[in-house]
């Protein structure tokens, strides 16, 4: 905040407003004697969009990280693993905190049912992005308390599967268990207004 508000200082006085230039700077050592050096890029979570808890994610290789869902019981469908062991699914080398929301399709705007990609594009606007792919694992081993029947889309740029059907990740909790799922995405894939996707919180 302190270099913003220096800044903005600068700014005011080349356009030959001084007295509002000493103002304004009179208030940066007070940001600074605080700690705020700049005002926060975090995006406001639009109203209708629902927080999820912060979710640390990187550390781990592909390899451990299925590992992880099969020594925690989870269910795995094919096509999840697929896209866990595929070459194109990476994973970050150290650890970093996400800010998630979930929304439904319905709450970007859309009446009628939506392609993945209008999806995602829409929900650009609001500030919201499309996760890592890791996201997903990460998530699926975190959400232990998920209500039954419930059915989440994470939202991230799909990935091949073996048959080379390109695939997102979806969590899933019918009768049998907690599922991480593949679902194929193509051109022509709707999701209805009432089905819900994860997002990450634009920083």
């Amino acid at each position: 905040m302190a270099a913003d508000l220096e800044r903005l200082s600068k700014q005011f006085a080349a356009s030959g407003n001084a007295d509002i230039a000493l103002g304004v700077s009179a208030w940066a050592p007070f940001a600074r004697a605080r700690g705020l050096e700049t005002f926060s890029t975090t995006t406001a979570i639009p109203e209708w969009a629902i927080r999820l808890p912060d979710l640390t994610i990187g550390g781990k290789t592909p390899k451990q990280l299925e590992k992880a869902l099969d020594s925690g019981g989870f269910k795995v469908g094919d096509w999840a693993r697929d896209i866990i062991r595929s070459k194109d699914f990476t994973t970050l080398p150290d650890q970093q905190t996400l800010s998630l929301v979930r929304a439904k399709v319905s709450d970007l705007g859309f009446k009628d049912p939506a392609t993945y990609s209008e999806v995602c594009q829409k929900a650009e606007e609001f500030g919201l992005e499309k996760c890592l792919p890791e996201t997903a694992v990460h998530y699926r081993l975190a959400y232990k308390d998920q209500p039954m029947n419930e059915w989440l889309t994470v939202a991230m740029e799909p990935i091949s599967d073996s048959n080379g059907h390109p695939s997102v990740f979806e969590l899933y909790r019918p009768g049998d268990g907690l599922w991480l799922r593949g679902y194929w995405v193509y051109p022509a894939s709707q999701w209805s207004p009432e089905a819900e996707f994860v997002f990450t919180l634009r920083k």
